[in-house]
C-alpha cells in the first residue's frame, strides 16, 4: 500500500473521529439528562430551581461553589438523595458532573475535577443524615467567605 493511500486513509479515520466526538458527547449528555430528570428532578426540578422547600435549594449559579470549598466536593455525594441513589456509582458521578456544569458552570473553581466513578464510590459509603443541616449551613458559610476573596 503507498504511504500516500495509507496518510490519506489515517486523516480520513481521524477526520471522522473528530467529527463523532461531539455527538457522541451530546448522546451522553442527552441520556445523563433524561438521568437526572428520572431520579433528581423530583425535588430538584427540571431546571434545577428546587422545589421550594428549603431543604432542598436553588442549585442554579450556586451549587458550583460546593466544589471550591474545603469539604464541599464530598458534601454533594454525601447528601442523603445522592448517596442512595437506585445508581452505579459511575452514573452517579455522570449526573452530578452534568449538574456541575449545567446549573453551575460559572461557580466551578478553575481547577474543577469531574466526579469519577471510584471517588463516588467511596464518598457515597458516608450518608450525612443528623449532621446534614449543620454540614450545609458550615459550608454555606465557607462558600461566602470564599465568594469574598474570588
Amino acid at each position: 500500500m503507498p504511504n500516500c493511500f495509507r496518510v490519506r486513509s489515517f486523516a480520513t479515520f481521524g477526520i471522522a473521529l473528530l467529527m463523532w466526538l461531539p455527538l457522541a458527547s451530546h448522546a451522553n449528555d442527552a441520556q445523563t439528562k433524561m438521568k437526572y430528570t428520572l431520579f433528581c428532578s423530583g425535588c430538584h426540578t427540571a431546571d434545577g430551581r428546587g422545589s421550594g422547600d428549603p431543604r432542598i435549594p436553588d442549585m442554579r449559579n450556586y451549587v458550583g461553589y460546593f466544589a471550591a470549598v474545603e469539604g464541599g466536593r464530598e458534601f454533594l455525594i454525601q447528601v442523603p438523595g445522592v448517596a442512595t441513589a437506585p445508581l452505579k456509582s459511575k452514573e452517579l458521578s455522570q449526573i452530578v458532573n452534568w449538574m456541575l456544569r449545567t446549573f453551575s458552570t460559572d461557580q466551578l473553581p478553575d481547577d474543577f475535577q469531574p466526579f469519577d466513578e471510584q471517588e463516588v464510590e467511596r464518598l457515597r459509603q458516608y450518608v450525612l443524615r443528623s449532621e446534614l443541616g449543620s454540614t450545609r449551613k458550615a459550608l454555606v458559610t465557607r462558600i461566602e467567605e470564599y465568594k469574598k476573596n474570588n
